[in-house]
């Protein structure tokens, strides 16, 4: 073979090997290409549905105020509130001395001392019956004036057809539902319960349906508890160490007609003295 040949053949063999490297390089890099993978798109979630705006809670009816307080206010102006109980005689102003000065158990409306005195409450309640007993008293009266129309209550028939009381104010109208006609102690309620702890009031509660006297008659269907409001009617009765009770849960209350509706402050509330209670 000539010496040309052989250069011939050994150039061809770079050739071949320079070329095959060549390739393998691509074969390489195409390799090494990162492979591109599709982006998913996360589905929407769905816009939560616009929630109905709740209805507003219906407002009680206004009522017309069937007490003349300017007139009673004129005669007295300690007069804030009155009571009436249909089937009863009970229809009358409630009074408070706001300093204590008067004692309305022996004066009357009218300023004068003496029975059958007037029916009321003590100024360590609110003027505005949000306490959560206010206790309201009155005489007990032979020929059922005052608070003596109350021993209807006594006769189970006449507790369980009657169950109302009506309080008004100038500027609304509360209704009370009878809970309870008992006869308890003389023990003077506001000395005797710390009313204003859950546990003075489930004491009084406990105690007037448990230990007092008879009769006694409940309507189970106004049970109190003790974020209740309550009303108590004490009166005497022919045993001078006994009272009659009758309890009222607070019901509706329905704004004057015409009135603003609005509320007065709480009376201050003094320290209740160690006394029995008053008839």
């Amino acid at each position: 073979m000539g010496k040309f040949k052989k250069v011939e053949i050994i150039i061809l063999a770079v050739l071949v090997v320079a070329l095959a490297g060549v390739m393998g390089s691509k074969v390489l890099l195409k390799k090494e290409e990162p492979v591109q993978t599709k982006k998913v798109e996360k589905p929407k979630e769905p816009e939560p549905a616009e929630e109905p705006e709740p209805e507003p809670e219906p407002q009680p009816e206004p009522v017309e105020i069937p007490v003349d307080f300017g007139a009673l206010k004129a005669q007295n102006p300690d007069v804030y509130a009155y009571i009436e109980i249909p089937g009863t005689q009970v229809s009358y102003p409630i009074l408070q001395s706001a300093d204590g000065s008067v004692d309305y158990l022996n004066t009357t409306l009218q300023r004068t001392a003496g029975l059958p005195g007037s029916i009321y409450t003590e100024n360590i309640n609110s003027q505005e019956f949000t306490d959560f007993n206010t206790v309201i008293y009155g005489h007990n009266m032979k020929d059922g004036s005052m608070f003596g129309s109350l021993h209807s209550f006594d006769n189970e028939q006449f507790f369980r057809e009657h169950s109302e009381i009506n309080v008004y104010m100038p500027d609304k109208a509360i209704k009370y539902h009878i809970y309870a006609a008992r006869w308890f102690d003389d023990r003077y309620i506001p000395a005797s319960y710390p009313l204003e702890t859950p546990e003075g009031r489930n004491q009084f509660l406990s105690d007037v349906r448990n230990i007092g006297l008879t009769p006694a008659y409940f309507n189970d269907e106004y049970t109190p508890t003790e974020q209740d409001s309550l009303i108590t009617l004490s009166t005497c009765t022919s045993n001078p160490t006994n009272r009659l009770f009758i309890i009222g849960v607070r019901g509706e209350t329905h704004p004057a007609a015409g009135a603003a509706g609005t509320e007065g402050e709480a009376a201050a509330e003094p320290e209740a003295a160690e006394r029995k209670s008053p008839s």
